[in-house]
């Protein structure tokens, strides 16, 4: 999103899947719009604290199709250049809003340092925490996810896919039970949600050791990721 005229908000493909455009091109919105269009996303109090967020800081946000590789992410090119946030758009509402926030924590962190070193330091964590704070006096999250959060507020990680407590208890807002990479064996041949076909191989932290079975390469493929079983 881009800033403009203090209170406004510029829109940049704020719909799932959205291509890129350019900021000459994007939508002026105000707080009820955004609010209505982000609501398929996230909880309202997330949406209303989102826009005010924002609106403070010049951005463009896009929601993008599935990843496998990222939720989410912020990029910046250089000084002169727009910050953009992108989020996927399939993550069930408390997923995204976990997300959205550790990004937009991201940007403002960089409004203030203009610097991506340390990306996840004592800075970063310190806006973090004072965004989930929010997040949780205005009741963004269901009871049951107000203890995890204030865990997850204690001891912040570099992603949530880095915190197994907070990630098992978001799963269980996806839509559909879904099939993990850690629950299936060694050796055992998985599609990803992109339909490239692997063979799991051993852990590496959280994450495991995959040879892609049509390349030979091999990647490291988050415990987490959902997978679909391959028949030998």
């Amino acid at each position: 999103m881009q800033g403009f005229e203090r209170q406004g908000l510029r829109l940049s493909a704020l719909e799932q899947g959205g291509s890129r455009v350019d900021s000459n091109h994007c939508v002026l919105m105000d707080e009820a719009t955004f609010v209505k269009r982000m609501s398929q996303y996230m909880p309202e109090p997330a949406c209303k604290l989102g826009y005010k967020w924002l609106s403070k800081y010049p951005s463009k946000l896009r929601i993008t199709k599935p990843r496998n590789s990222k939720l989410g992410d912020f990029r910046i090119k250089d000084r002169k250049s727009i910050p953009a946030i992108s989020v996927n758009g399939d993550l069930n509402p408390y997923s995204f809003t976990i997300t959205f926030t550790h990004e937009v924590a991201h940007l403002i962190d960089w409004t203030e340092r203009l610097s991506l070193k340390n990306p996840h330091g004592d800075s970063w964590k310190s806006v973090y925490v004072e965004l989930l704070n929010q997040l949780q006096e205005n009741q963004a999250f269901p009871p049951e996810l107000v203890p995890i959060i204030d865990r997850h507020i204690k001891s912040p990680k570099a992603a949530s896919c880095s915190d197994p407590i907070l990630l098992e208890e978001l799963r269980k807002y996806d839509s559909s039970s879904s099939l993990i990479l850690k629950e299936i064996h060694d050796g055992a041949k998985f599609r990803l949600k992109n339909s490239r076909v692997f063979e799991r191989g051993e852990l590496r932290r959280t994450r495991y050791m995959c040879t892609e079975v049509s390349t030979g390469r091999v990647f490291l493929v988050h415990g987490q990721s959902e997978v679909e079983l391959v028949n030998p």
